[in-house]
């Protein structure tokens, strides 16, 4: 009796560690951690610091994941390699109404319509996006930033369920930060997913060469999370002349700006090292002077 009480225990605290509970606009979502990635929380410093600094002006960031074997360097407070992470956005305006199955089947269509058209608008947005972020990044760490998007290029729509669509995308950034100048092709898949009627913007993101990756990596996470919280009603409260290609744009604003943590991380991880040889040159350099 007392090992299967024990049991029972262990089991939960499992199952809080691997899922947490968001208020969504006055709902409660459950969203289950990814399989073998880490919820980030303040302890790991540096990585928590980064993800708050990506301003997003259209959306509000729920959580941020990043791979297990990342996890203890992050907990040290340095900057691991972060190749593969998750992220988890709700839009500001939509956070507050409960979408039903008809307005999110409206969303899904008008994606898959309009999906080259809407990355054409976002281009526009983008040096703007690009010159907040990299404020953030300068104020924050204490180094001059200037990041870059030089393409962005959308891939047809590639998944489908009643409560979810997903599409992806490859990045092309470049940051450069004295006199050192970084380039990075990202592989990032997004997944509109309709959870207890309230509309999750999940992004799931991986070099280049992982794109099929991130693509059977979100579809499970999506299903998980569908399958964790209950079914969105059929009519919505609140959503009543919603512009659905705008929902569209603000996922692409907030993928775009998911994407740069991990290359930033990488940045400051390369300026960290260099700081470091270089102290450690100047130090050999006054011992042989001495002698």
């Amino acid at each position: 009796m007392r090992r299967t009480v024990v049991v029972i225990i262990l089991f939960f605290i499992s199952g809080l560690a691997y899922a947490n509970n968001f208020n969504i606009g006055g709902k409660d979502v459950v969203i289950p951690t990814p399989q073998g990635f880490s919820y980030v929380t303040q302890e790991m410093n540096a990585v928590y610091r980064l993800s708050l600094r990506m301003v997003d002006p259209k959306n509000d960031q729920l959580a941020y994941y990043i791979s297990d074997s990342d996890t203890p360097m992050a907990m040290s407070g340095e900057i691991p390699p972060l190749e593969r992470t998750f992220l988890v956005k709700v839009n500001k305006q939509l956070k507050n109404m409960v979408i039903g199955s008809k307005d999110f089947t409206e969303l899904k269509n008008m994606t898959k319509r309009q999906n080259k058209e809407i990355f054409e608008s976002v281009k526009s947005q983008v040096p703007g996006l690009m010159k907040d972020a990299s404020e953030g990044i300068s104020k924050e760490f204490d180094v001059d930033f200037a990041i870059q998007i030089s393409q962005m290029i959308p891939l047809e729509p590639h998944y489908e369920a009643g409560n979810a669509l997903s599409y992806s995308m490859y990045i092309n950034y470049g940051v450069t930060t004295e006199g050192t100048k970084e380039e990075s092709i990202v592989s990032a898949t997004v997944t509109y997913a309709n959870v207890a009627g309230k509309v999750l913007f999940l992004y799931c993101y991986a070099p280049k060469a992982e794109l099929e990756w991130t693509r059977s990596a979100s579809k499970s996470w999506a299903e998980q999370i569908m399958n964790s919280n209950s079914q969105p009603p059929a009519g919505s409260s609140g959503g009543r002349g919603m512009d659905w290609s705008k929902v569209f744009e603000k996922g692409i604003v907030g993928a775009v700006l998911g994407g740069l943590i991990a290359l930033i991380i990488g940045v400051l991880s390369f300026l960290k090292k260099k700081k470091k040889a270089n102290k450690a040159n100047s130090a050999d350099a006054k011992s042989r002077a001495a002698d």
